[in-house]
């Protein structure tokens, strides 16, 4: 015997979809928003706190690496690359810093990134060719 074969138990499925997918989707982003909390304060933070100074170091590091290399080869996309990354993931940092990490969750962010790549892209280029790169 089909237990949804009745008409009552027709309506009674579907009552049972349409209400419980909007819970299942909102259970979904509260469960993501949570993850990118827990992550960022047990694990991003606690790192960045202890080898901040170490880590700034190498970074620069990096950068004057890949500056100096540029200037002899002539060759510009490892700085380039290096510069877009600081540019990009920076902006990104500062944002969970002032707003939170649960900024990353909201579905309109990504249109925030697609627009934050443009803009890194273009002030690289543009910093690429104060720098005296005349092809990267």
């Amino acid at each position: 015997m089909n237990l949804f074969a009745t008409s009552t138990g027709q309506q009674f499925a579907d009552t049972i979809i349409k209400e419980s997918f909007p819970w299942l989707l909102r259970a979904i982003d509260e469960a993501t928003r949570k993850v990118y909390r827990s992550l960022w304060d047990s694990v991003l933070m606690p790192f960045l706190s202890l080898y901040w100074s170490r880590i700034l170091v190498v970074l620069i590091l990096l950068l004057l690496f890949a500056y100096l290399k540029a200037m002899t080869t002539k060759r510009w996309g490892l700085f380039g690359s290096l510069l877009y990354s600081y540019l990009y993931f920076g902006v990104l940092f500062l944002i969970g810093c002032i707003f939170g990490p649960e900024t990353f969750a909201n579905n309109y962010f990504k249109i925030f990134l697609a627009i934050l790549y443009v803009v890194c892209f273009a002030l690289t280029g543009k910093i690429l060719r104060d720098t005296g790169a005349k092809r990267y």
